[in-house]
């Protein structure tokens, strides 16, 4: 889509100029942030980030290559042409709203407490089976994220999938104003990043703004079981949302979830969805989900609304997630041997509120066997963190786990409450739980047949994750001896 736009039309929607007019002739087929993925015919943008500085590369961008740059501080030295403008950031987001606005695309827009990515690639999944599909790259989904997937979306897209995500009120209500979705779902409202907000209302009056730049006669798609589904009805009525449809277990969902059986490959699922828009006529349909977490199914229900809210068959559509399995950080299971002993990794380890502390420490409970746990801090909870912290003393009882791993203050107060059963390892931080794990893993593997690993990024569980995979996982010994043959 990038390529639709002439040099003079880039400076112009960026409110430019090319240094030293010097103008480049072609066209670009797509922009990046990070000038190592750079190939020919892209444009560069160079932001000031926390880490580095992108106006530190400009000098390495090939003009052979057609390789341009949007720059706020021109590099003299350069070969390549750079268009200054005011703010680089500002210009990314108004040229991925001019791409936006001329797509052809099926504009899809999703955010929520919990669930998004996962949600998102099942979205993904299912769309690709009806044609060209562009979507958020893992989970990048702020106001570089979002700008970003629509500047490299490909000419020939026919569906656009943007997951939006937020810490503060306002930031949703700015990447929608960018991509203007048909359809918007939002899949729960939870208590993530409440540290920010002074209550639930808060978060789900900002998860809210995505209706707020909908195209005309848009869908949204509601989690029917949340207690906020009222009010976001309304929100998404008042922005002029001509359908309404649900998803969840809740008798009036439109896309009902009625069964949710763990199967060896799985889940098996039954759903009920209507087959006319005035949601008269009801089928349902049973379908296999490569995960094994129950609360995906909710999240698979909300994606196959998504899918027929842009009139595409939902048999097709559900057939395809019987292939899709848990996400790396996000509850996939990993086969490790800690000094002869089997155990399984659930890792999920990207990150954790309580909603989803909850949901993992459930699913482990199904299980068979023994479990154990490492549990880092979570994180942007604010004046709730000790509260939300003490409530996972219930919940680890409930799962009958044996061993605990604490990381961080918040958890290791926790650990304080715990029955004397529950044998508890506590740590400041994840460099000191790193220090001693080989150590700590050699007392629990004895007694553990699943190992949660699960916390908040910025409290390091996803260090925990790595080590554990990086030493003990069988598949990658396997490989390793594959690889060294």
């Amino acid at each position: 889509m990038l390529s639709q736009l002439s040099a003079q039309h880039l400076a112009k929607l960026c409110k430019g100029q090319w240094y030293q007019d010097k103008i480049p002739s072609a066209r670009f087929t797509a922009a990046q942030i990070d000038s190592r993925l750079m190939e020919s015919n892209q444009l560069f943008i160079a932001l000031e980030g926390k880490q580095t500085d992108g106006h530190r590369f400009i000098a390495n961008l090939n003009p052979e290559q057609q390789q341009a740059a949007i720059v706020e501080k021109p590099e003299p030295q350069a070969r390549a042409a750079q268009l200054c403008v005011a703010s680089s950031l500002r210009a990314l987001q108004a040229l991925s709203g001019e791409i936006a606005g001329r797509t052809t695309a099926i504009k899809f827009a999703l955010t929520g407490s919990v669930g998004k990515t996962g949600t998102k690639d099942m979205l993904v999944q299912m769309l690709t089976n009806f044609g060209s599909t562009h979507a958020t790259k893992g989970n990048y989904n702020n106001h570089v994220g979002a700008p970003l997937t629509l500047v490299q979306m490909p000419e020939d897209t026919q569906f656009l999938v943007c997951e939006l995500g937020m810490n503060h009120a306002g930031e949703i209500a700015d990447l929608s104003a960018i991509v203007k979705p048909a359809i918007a779902a939002i899949t729960c409202i939870a208590d993530s990043h409440i540290g920010h907000f002074d209550c639930l209302q808060q978060i789900a009056d900002a998860k809210a703004e995505l209706f707020s730049s909908f195209t005309a006669g848009g869908t949204a798609i509601l989690p029917r079981d949340d207690a906020f589904f009222i009010h976001l009805k309304t929100a998404a009525e008042t922005a002029g949302a001509s359908r309404i449809l649900s998803f969840g277990t809740h008798p009036e969902s439109s896309f009902r979830l009625t069964e949710a059986q763990r199967e060896k490959d799985g889940l098996r699922l039954t759903i009920d969805y209507p087959c006319d828009k005035n949601n008269d006529q009801i089928k349902s349909i049973t379908f296999g989900l490569a995960m094994t977490a129950r609360h995906w199914a909710v999240n698979a229900a909300c994606a196959l609304a998504m899918s027929a809210a842009a009139g595409l068959d939902v048999k097709t559509a559900a057939a395809s997630l019987s292939n899709f399995g848990d996400l790396p950080g996000r509850g996939k299971t990993i086969e490790l041997n800690i000094g002869g002993h089997p155990v399984n990794l659930i890792d999920d380890s990207y990150n954790a509120g309580p909603t989803s502390m909850k949901a993992a420490l459930e699913t482990l409970a199904e299980l068979p066997g023994q479990h154990s746990v490492i549990l880092s801090d979570m994180l942007e909870l604010g004046v709730f963190s000790t509260e939300a912290h003490q409530a996972l003393v219930a919940q680890i009882i409930e799962a009958k786990i044996r061993w605990v791993v604490a990381i961080g203050p918040q958890m290791t107060a926790m650990t304080h409450d715990l029955p004397y059963s529950i044998n508890s390892i506590c740590h400041p931080n994840s460099i000191s739980a790193l220090s001693t794990l080989d150590h700590d893993l050699a007392l629990l593997a004895k007694r553990t047949d699943n190992l949660l690993v699960k916390g908040s990024h910025g409290s390091g569980a996803y260090l925990i994750s790595r080590h554990l995979t990086e030493t003990y996982s069988i598949v990658s010994a396997t490989e390793e001896m594959n690889h060294a043959s």
